[in-house]
């Protein structure tokens, strides 16, 4: 975490968890959660699929794109289903 927070990332993705299980950290179940959120402010977006993303980036031998998530507004909610599009 202090890897990204000295980076000043705004949202990390995974086509997983971002958390490891068992948590490494004793007493925290979910230690990337817990501090990304909380102390950091980030953005978690988990279990993306990638499986039509990285055909297309291999074709087109491009690996940088604009990625756009809109999350739903939904008052003292902690997440949201969203549709992150890649935009090359």
């Amino acid at each position: 975490m202090q890897f990204l927070a000295e980076r000043r990332v705004a949202a990390l993705g995974s086509d997983s968890n971002n958390d490891t299980a068992p948590s490494p950290t004793e007493g925290v179940d979910f230690p990337v959660h817990v501090l990304g959120i909380h102390a950091l402010g980030l953005h978690l977006l988990d279990y993306l699929q990638f499986e039509d993303l990285v055909p297309l980036c291999e074709q087109e031998d491009r690996w940088s794109f604009l990625c756009v998530v809109a999350p739903l507004r939904l008052p003292t909610a902690t997440g949201s289903p969203v549709n992150p599009i890649a935009i090359l």
